[in-house]
């Protein structure tokens, strides 16, 4: 099987990756950024879901746990993990299993986290002697703030889906035999939106916690102006006027 499979239906691509059962490493991460490389640059797709054959991961595996990080020209072994954070469109994780170490910090490149209720999360590569190096340390603390981000950090404590739920690492925890059925209602809910909305959302959220409040209200403000000029928000205006269901177009 290939490492990476893409499904693209009514508008929804789900990405399915098959972890190797010693660990994450380059040629996996590379594949998944190379799949999402592809649904970000299609126009049809207007939200995406990226979902594993099995646990989500374990973690590194021990050939990557080698490789040398930080030489100039080489490409980072967790690039693929940049690849997910940087798509246009809302990603949605459909958490199975573990999701530890590199595996938490794939979940964390993706906008809506949904899990089953026998998951597990961990951070527990300082164990290792090691830094979280695929956004770990940076996207962890975004997700959930930064006490309970050093606690599970420093500390690699091993949590279930109901304390990733309390903390809002994740956004819905469901049984196993609903995760998939779950992560698609969310997609295709996502997708009936405008999709240019619902891409400009996503950029304000995650661009404007990173500004002073002042700059991203105007930020807010300057991408309300940009879909003032598109056919989706007028076509938004008109069906709310006639009372019935909008028909998007992406332009």
């Amino acid at each position: 099987m290939p490492l990476t499979r893409i499904d693209v239906t009514d508008h929804v691509a789900t990405i399915t990756f098959a972890p190797p059962a010693e660990g994450y490493d380059r040629a996996l991460l590379d594949a998944i950024g190379a799949a999402a490389a592809q649904v970000a640059a299609r126009e049809d797709v207007r939200a995406v879901i990226l979902r594993s054959d099995g646990d989500f991961g374990v973690g590194w595996s021990a050939s990557a746990l080698d490789e040398p990080v930080g030489i100039p020209g080489v490409p980072h072994v967790a690039a693929g993990i940049d690849a997910v954070a940087a798509i246009p469109q809302p990603v949605i994780a459909a958490i199975r299993g573990r999701a530890h170490s590199v595996a938490l910090e794939l979940a964390l490149a993706c906008d809506v986290r949904v899990t089953d209720e026998d998951a597990t999360f961990a951070m527990g590569d300082t164990s290792l002697g090691r830094v979280p190096l695929a956004g770990g340390t940076q996207r962890l603390p975004r997700a959930i703030g930064r006490a309970q981000a050093l606690r599970l950090v420093l500390l690699g404590e091993e949590i279930d889906a109901a304390e990733a739920l309390r903390l809002g690492l994740v956004s819905r925890a469901v049984r196993a035999d609903e995760l998939d059925a779950a992560a698609m209602a969310i997609a295709d809910a996502i997708a009936s939106r405008g999709p240019i909305a619902t891409r400009l959302a996503k950029e304000a959220v995650h661009r404007g916690v990173e500004m002073p409040l002042d700059q991203a209200l105007r930020y807010e403000l300057d991408l309300t102006v940009l879909l003032q000029s598109t056919a989706d928000r007028a076509e938004g205006v008109r069906a709310f006027a006639e009372k019935r269901p909008p028909r998007f177009i992406g332009r």
